[in-house]
């Protein structure tokens, strides 16, 4: 299904993704990550619960539930203000990202899980590290507690993770960190343009 048969519905989660232009980089350098994270911060908020994300070089993911009519308004802001930075800073001309966000709808909370999972592993799986909280630039560590929540809201994966159960949060996130370890490669086909 193209993304713009798909109807942003609040009080429902989305996966929403992009990558940069042909096969260029979105992040051209370190310093480039926090601050599309500090865009994330800035413009989304108010309209969607972003419960994780990961950026990698050349593509991002978030997985957030739409709280108001409001966040394609959002994204787009996010969008131009970190392009129109990074042209000027690199100054450079043309398009950064492929085209507009592509989302799709998560229909089920099995799939949530499972996307929270992929997005987390992708570092890993790109060989760009050997454990996924090695990439500082995901809310992987936020889930497993060795950074503070910030803007993500883990809870509701977290809390599938433990099978509902009244565990602690420290609990939890031990075993949303078994969830990750115990992941084989074998099985992640995953794509991102389903």
């Amino acid at each position: 299904m193209s993304y713009k048969n798909v109807h942003l519905i609040p009080d429902h989660y989305y996966h929403i993704y992009n990558k940069a232009v042909a096969e260029n980089l979105l992040f051209f350098e370190d310093k480039n990550y926090p601050f599309f994270i500090s865009k994330i911060k800035k413009y989304l908020p108010d309209s969607a619960t972003i419960l994780g994300y990961c950026l990698m070089p050349n593509h991002y993911h978030l997985i957030i539930r739409i709280e108001a009519p409001g966040f394609p308004a959002s994204m787009h802001k996010l969008a131009l203000s970190y392009a129109v930075s990074i042209n000027r800073y690199y100054k450079r001309k043309g398009h950064i990202f492929s085209g507009p966000y592509q989302r799709k709808l998560i229909m089920d909370l099995p799939y949530l899980l499972h996307l929270s999972r992929y997005i987390h592993l992708n570092p890993v799986k790109a060989g760009i590290v050997s454990k996924a909280e090695d990439w500082k630039y995901s809310s992987y560590r936020v889930y497993i507690g060795t950074r503070g929540p910030d803007f993500i809201n883990p809870e509701i994966i977290l809390d599938m993770v433990s099978g509902g159960q009244t565990n602690s949060l420290i609990e939890k996130q031990i075993d949303y960190q078994e969830f990750i370890e115990d992941w084989d490669f074998r099985y992640m086909e995953f794509k991102m343009n389903e």
